[in-house]
C-alpha cells in the first residue's frame, strides 16, 4: 500500500515537472523561430499545450485578483493545476488504498494489532518482571514492534498534502508518550528509563525513512509553498528531537536527499535566454524576464536551508551552479538600470548573514563586484537611475 501511494504521488509529480520543462522548451523554441524571420508551422500538440498552458496562467492570474494581491513578479508563483479528471481520478486511486488499509489487521486481537494493545503487553510484562524486561532489551526493540501499527496510521501523511495532518496532535502520538509514565515515578527514575526514548526512537527509524520517500516522490524545489513546508518540518523535528543530527544514519539520508533534489532542480529547471538587445522584443523580454524570475524563486527556495544543511553544500548549489553560472549572466546583459532592479531581486533572498562584513562567502564576490560596477553606470541625475541605486544600497554595503 505504501508503494502504490508513493507511486500515485511520483506520476503526478513527474507529470508536473515534465509539463513545466516542456512549456519552457515549447515557449524558447517559439521565440527562437520568431528570430529567423521564417514561417514555422507548429504541429497541434503545441499548439495545444500553448493554449493550456496560456490557460492555466489566465486562472493563476484571475485567483491573485480575488484574493487582492496586488504586486506579484512574473515567474514567481508555481504551475501545479491538474484538470478535475486527473483530481478525481486520484481521488478514486486513494480511496482504494485506504479500503484497502482497512482490513490489514482485522483478523488480528487488538492487543497485536493496535499501538494501545502493544504498549498495554509491554507495560504489563515490565510491571510484573522489570530485570527481565531490560535484559531482554525492549527499549531497542519496542521500535521494530511499533513499526507496521504507525506506518498504517501515517500512511496518508503528507507535508506537502493540502490539510496536512500535524504529527504531534495524533493519537498515537500521545499514547507513545504517555508508554510507562505513572504517578508515583519520580522524575530520576524517569529520566534513567531508556524507555523515554521510545518517541524519538520511533521519529527516527519510522518517520524520518517516510519523509525521505515523500521528499523523493513529492517534493518540487521549484514551488515556494512546498519547500517552506519541508523546511519548517524538517526544523521543528531538529527542535523536538536533538538525538537527529550528522550521528543519525536516517536523518543524514534525509538531508542527502534534499541536496540532491535541489541540484536536480539546477540542472534541469533552470533556464535563461541571452537574446542580443538588437531583436529582443517585447515576448523575447518578457519570457526573459520571467525565467530570470523563476530562477531567483529557486535560489530563494534553496538558501532557506541555510542553517540545516552545511553552508558548503549550500553555497555550492545556490552561488556556484545558480547565482554565477545563470543569474549573474543575465545581469551582465541587462543595462544598468534593470540590472540594478534584478540584483536587489537577488539580494532580497540572500541570508541577512552573508551580507555582513565577515560572513560573506567567497562565492558571493562576483556579484557584489558587478552591485559595484552597475552602481557606477547609473546617472545619480536621473531619477530612474537614483531609484535603481537605492535598490542596491544594502549590497553596496557589503561590497568590498
Amino acid at each position: 500500500m505504501e508503494q502504490r501511494l508513493l507511486s500515485l504521488y511520483r506520476r503526478r509529480a513527474s507529470e508536473l515537472t515534465s509539463r513545466r520543462r516542456q512549456d519552457m522548451r515549447d515557449q524558447a523554441e517559439e521565440l527562437a523561430v520568431s528570430t529567423k524571420n521564417t514561417a514555422t508551422k507548429r504541429d497541434d500538440l503545441q499548439v495545444r499545450r500553448a493554449a493550456e498552458r496560456e490557460g492555466r496562467r489566465i486562472r493563476r492570474m484571475k485567483a491573485r485578483e480575488a484574493k487582492s494581491i496586488q504586486k506579484h513578479v512574473e515567474g514567481m508563483s508555481s504551475d501545479d493545476e491538474i484538470t478535475e479528471m486527473e483530481s478525481a481520478m486520484l481521488r478514486t486511486q486513494k480511496e482504494q488504498i485506504e479500503n484497502d488499509a482497512r482490513h490489514v489487521f482485522e483478523d488480528a486481537l487488538d492487543e497485536f494489532s493496535t499501538i494501545p494493545g502493544v504498549l498495554q503487553r509491554f507495560d504489563l510484562w515490565k510491571r510484573t518482571d522489570r530485570d527481565a524486561y531490560s535484559e531482554a532489551y525492549v527499549h531497542l526493540c519496542l521500535p521494530k514492534a511499533l513499526g507496521p501499527l504507525i506506518r498504517l496510521k501515517i500512511l496518508f501523511w503528507s507535508p506537502f498534502n493540502e490539510g496536512g495532518l500535524d504529527l504531534d496532535e495524533t493519537r498515537w502520538n500521545q499514547q507513545l508518550l504517555l508508554y510507562n509514565i505513572r504517578d508515583n515515578e519520580t522524575e530520576d527514575l524517569l529520566r534513567a528509563d531508556p524507555d523515554l526514548e521510545l518517541v524519538p526512537k520511533c521519529v527516527e527509524k519510522i518517520i524520518i525513512p517516510k519523509l525521505d520517500q515523500l521528499v523523493g516522490v513529492q517534493w518540487d524545489p521549484m514551488s515556494r509553498s512546498q519547500s517552506l513546508t519541508l523546511v519548517n518540518v524538517v526544523t521543528k523535528l531538529l527542535q523536538d528531537y536533538p538525538t537527529l543530527g550528522p550521528n543519525s544514519k536516517a536523518f543524514t539520508l534525509l538531508i542527502n536527499n534534499i541536496a540532491e533534489k535541489m541540484k536536480e532542480a539546477v540542472d534541469n529547471d533552470v533556464f535563461i535566454p541571452i537574446y542580443p538587445r538588437t531583436i529582443m522584443d517585447g515576448r523575447m523580454s518578457a519570457f526573459f524576464q520571467r525565467q530570470f524570475a523563476c530562477a531567483v524563486k529557486l535560489l530563494s527556495n534553496i538558501v532557506r536551508w541555510q542553517g540545516l544543511l552545511s553552508e558548503e553544500i549550500i553555497c555550492e548549489i545556490a552561488l556556484d551552479s545558480l547565482l554565477n553560472r545563470y543569474l549573474l549572466m543575465a545581469i551582465r546583459i541587462s543595462d544598468a538600470t534593470e540590472a540594478a532592479v534584478k540584483c536587489h531581486m537577488v539580494g532580497s533572498v540572500l541570508p541577512r548573514v552573508w551580507l555582513h562584513s565577515g560572513h560573506t562567502p567567497s562565492q558571493l564576490m562576483p556579484l557584489l563586484n558587478q552591485v559595484k560596477t552597475i552602481s557606477q553606470q547609473l546617472d545619480v541625475n536621473k531619477p530612474l537611475s537614483r531609484d535603481a541605486l537605492e535598490k542596491l544600497s544594502g549590497l553596496l554595503k557589503a561590497a568590498p
